[in-house]
């Protein structure tokens, strides 16, 4: 992902228009249903931008970024962040200008989805169940229900359109009419009238053209997969993280001759997911290290800094996938990463240091206890960047090249060969162990022969004292 400032900076202008109208009922559904998932500060943004439009009028008058940035007192990189979110989840649609020195945006506000759309969204419900939990999800839920109407106490008189409009012969028809009228659907000046339908949101990850391959057109018929099945089955792809390999054997096990019901689709891909992942629903998270919490904005010069920023730039699960050579990631282990940044709340460019050293210490395996274990201590210390967590990574190794020949002969003998970014690191801390380990010996040498040369200095002394005694004592027996 390219740095803020390659995207979008403080003097860039922009003008906001409304795809439709947007009224009391999506501001409900905005702060209760879409609030929970993108946050306020992407809310803030929308509802900034929606004030930026004068009275009664779809198209706004023109304003830099800085002067958003001041009024949401939110840095660009937020901003930036902000803006992402809201394009995900189809709130926003952003179009620049294509020219050369001058960068132009459009913000087009799109209304939220009604209600009852919401709730049927097979992306957007089940992402909202697992962030507000049972009880908070259904009490939503029934904050825009309305009671159904007993047939049996009423009757419906509602009058049909033909009982009450009348359709006109040709010859009745006035052209001058009909041409006013065509005027009035397009629009003057090739204007568009407001209101138009929204495509919903996008996912282009999946791969439609593999899975079709692996269908067999005996069970599935190709003229089964409409436009709408295909959405469907992005987004049921999407959330509960199925293949395309995966999910034509699913397809197949849904289709009835024919036919495949939406609704048997969604019950088939549910019961694999529960019997996959457990009878927890999937949650919505960052697919890469925030833009708030990137370090990197320069062009990286040493191995540290390249580490950093493929750790940045980097999904847990394609760094999982990586370190096996592209083999699928274990249900086990993508709920281990799921909790790591779910459960624990550590962005994933943290999570991919942590998974990195786990996995060079123990031998390419994730040990489950050891790395919640870390996990807890390091959001305890509050580490929200990748320098900060390779940082504590250098001092656990650190403790462990100081630690006793004994306590370091217990540790797993076979480790494979760690980062270049730790190697470095411990060859420099290594080089200073010899180097202080070496100025100890010579210090013990040195000290070891100043005593020897004392002790001989003292004997020799002591030998010469008794000769001079034992030639004194002569000298007295020959003068008696």
């Amino acid at each position: 992902m390219p740095w803020h400032w390659k995207e979008v900076l403080p003097v860039d202008q922009y003008t906001v228009r409304l795809a439709d109208v947007i009224t009391d009922m999506d501001n409900h559904v905005l702060t209760l249903l879409y609030q929970p998932l993108i946050g306020t500060e992407a809310v803030g943004l929308y509802n900034s931008l929606r004030s930026q439009l004068p009275s009664g009028k779809y198209q706004g008058d023109i304003h830099t970024h800085h002067q958003l940035s001041v009024l949401l007192d939110l840095s660009l990189p937020k901003l930036l962040e902000a803006r992402k979110k809201l394009e995900a989840i189809d709130l926003l649609r952003t179009y620049r200008k294509k020219t050369d020195d001058v960068r132009f945006f459009m913000y087009e506000l799109q209304p939220p989805m009604k209600p009852h759309r919401f709730f049927r969204d097979d992306v957007l419900s089940v992402f909202l169940y697992n962030r507000l939990g049972k009880q908070g999800y259904r009490a939503v839920r029934e904050r825009f229900a309305l009671p159904v109407l007993d047939s049996s106490e009423f009757e419906e008189v509602t009058e049909s359109f033909s009982n009450v409009f009348a359709s006109l012969t040709h010859s009745e028809m006035q052209p001058a009419l009909m041409n006013e009228q065509d005027g009035a659907l397009k629009g003057a000046n090739g204007e568009a009238l407001i209101g138009k339908d929204s495509d919903g949101i996008r996912f282009d990850d999946f791969d439609v053209e593999l899975m079709k391959q692996a269908l067999s057109s005996f069970i599935v018929p190709p003229e089964v997969l409409t436009d709408r099945l295909i959405d469907l089955i992005k987004k049921l792809a999407f959330v509960y993280q199925v293949e395309p390999l995966t999910m034509a054997n699913l397809v197949e096990q849904a289709s009835r001759g024919d036919m495949l019901d939406e609704d048997d689709l969604r019950k088939t891909i549910k019961e694999w997911y529960r019997l996959e992942n457990g009878t927890k629903p999937p949650a919505l998270g960052l697919k890469t290290q925030p833009q708030t919490a990137r370090t990197m904005t320069k062009e990286p010069q040493t191995e540290e800094e390249r580490s950093i920023q493929f750790y940045e730039q980097t999904p847990p699960m394609t760094l999982l996938e990586m370190r096996q050579e592209g083999a699928a990631v274990s249900p086990a282990d993508a709920r281990l990463i799921e909790e790591l940044i779910v459960d624990y709340k550590l962005h994933p460019g943290v999570a991919n240091v942590l998974i990195d050293y786990v996995l060079f210490q123990h031998d390419m395996k994730l040990s489950r206890g050891f790395m919640l274990k870390i996990a807890g201590h390091w959001k305890r210390k509050k580490v929200k960047t990748v320098p900060g967590a390779m940082g504590l990574v250098k001092e656990d190794k650190q403790k462990q090249a100081n630690a006793s020949p004994r306590q370091t002969y217990k540790r797993n003998a076979r480790q494979d060969k760690l980062p270049k970014w730790l190697m470095a690191e411990q060859e420099k801390g290594n080089s200073q162990e010899s180097k202080q380990a070496s100025g100890v010996a010579e210090a013990t040498e040195s000290k070891t022969s100043a005593s020897q040369t004392e002790s001989k200095k003292r004997i020799a002394a002591l030998m010469e004292e008794r000769k001079r005694l034992r030639e004194k004592k002569d000298e007295g027996e020959w003068n008696q």
